[in-house]
This record gives structure tokens, C-alpha cells and sequence, in this order.
């Protein structure tokens, strides 16, 4: 698939999806949002639910990538300054991305296949967020006490959730002051002297 197709179907089928949700949307519909031929959507993907694993795929692929960058400049040991980055890069690709990450927090996840197919789709990130939170723990800056899956699994709901509230019921964000809450919620949750 020619890259330029790939792009023009990744924008036209996220941005159904987000509008729509996956059970309410059809093949033919986000043909029509891309400005393509359905046979083509269709020769590029057998259904619905493989193109969908796709969009979910490429959009944390982006995301993941924009993480490693922001990390790789920020060393190890600057445990308060990564956990601060994480937040700042969170925020950064929502207020970016927000249909991907409507569509991300969706209702679209109801087959088991689906169920497997996604936590495939979002294991590299949760495997970043677990070895920063172990890392931040092998430096004495956060807790020992926490069990750093079920601490990403939070992390992940606090970074997502919270800004996408203002987007998803149309309020004008404060970046500014969503960082600072999250940054202060995180820090102390995470046991870091704020």
C-alpha cells in the first residue's frame, strides 16, 4: 500500500471511528470520509475490525515514538523531571491527537479477539511506563510499595482521562493547569517529595 493511500485511509477511518464508534460505522462510510473507492479500502483491509486494529496500531506507534523522544533526552536518575516529561508529552499528543485519543478510550473493544488485539496494540507502551516506574523505584525517588502494573495501568488513566474530559465535553483546556494538577496528583501518588 503506497504510503500517501495508507495516510488518507488512517485520517478518514480515525476520524469515523471517533465520531462514530465502531459497531455504529461501516466499510462504506469511511470509504467515503477518505475519498476512496471502497474496493481499495478493501484491498487494503479484509474488514472492518483489521483496519481498526490498524488505526489503534499506528496511533500508538506515533505515541510511543513521541514518548521515547521526549525520554531519550531526559537522563535516568531525573526521575521527577521524566515523570514530569511523561506528563507534558501525554498532554501534548491529546491536545495533537484527539480523535485517536477518543477513539483510544472508546466503547469500540467488544469482541475477545478485539480484547487481544488491542492490549497487543498498547504493550509497548505499558512496558515503557512499568520500567520507569521501576527505574524511578531502583533510584529511591518513587515508592518500593508500588506494583508498578497496576501503577501504569493508573498512570495511564490519569494521563488520558483528565484532559480528554475538557475535549470530550468541549471545554476550553488550561494546558497549564491540567499539567500542574497532574503533575502534583502523580508526584504524590507516587510517593516523589513535590
Amino acid at each position: 500500500m503506497k504510503q500517501q493511500t495508507k495516510e488518507i485511509i488512517f485520517n478518514g477511518a480515525l476520524k469515523a471511528f471517533s465520531e462514530r464508534g465502531f459497531n455504529e460505522t461501516n466499510m462504506e462510510e469511511i470509504a467515503k470520509v477518505c475519498g476512496i473507492a471502497k474496493g481499495t479500502l478493501y484491498y487494503n483491509f479484509k474488514n472492518k475490525q483489521e483496519l481498526y486494529i490498524y488505526i489503534l496500531k499506528m496511533g500508538m506507534e506515533r505515541f510511543v515514538q513521541d514518548i521515547h523522544e521526549a525520554m531519550a533526552q531526559t537522563p535516568k536518575d531525573q526521575v521527577e523531571l521524566r515523570v514530569r516529561k511523561l506528563i507534558q508529552v501525554h498532554i501534548e499528543f491529546i491536545a495533537r491527537e484527539p480523535d485517536f485519543c477518543r477513539l483510544l478510550v472508546s466503547k469500540g473493544w467488544v469482541s475477545q479477539e478485539q480484547h487481544f488485539n488491542i492490549r497487543q496494540v498498547l504493550a509497548d507502551y505499558f512496558d515503557f511506563m512499568e520500567a520507569e516506574i521501576d527505574s524511578g523505584k531502583l533510584y529511591g525517588k518513587i515508592s518500593s510499595k508500588l506494583d508498578a502494573k497496576t501503577t501504569a495501568n493508573c498512570l495511564f488513566g490519569i494521563y488520558i482521562f483528565a484532559p480528554m474530559r475538557s475535549m470530550v465535553w468541549g471545554e476550553t483546556m488550561n494546558v497549564q493547569e491540567v499539567r500542574e494538577s497532574i503533575e502534583l496528583f502523580v508526584c504524590n501518588a507516587l510517593g516523589m517529595q513535590h
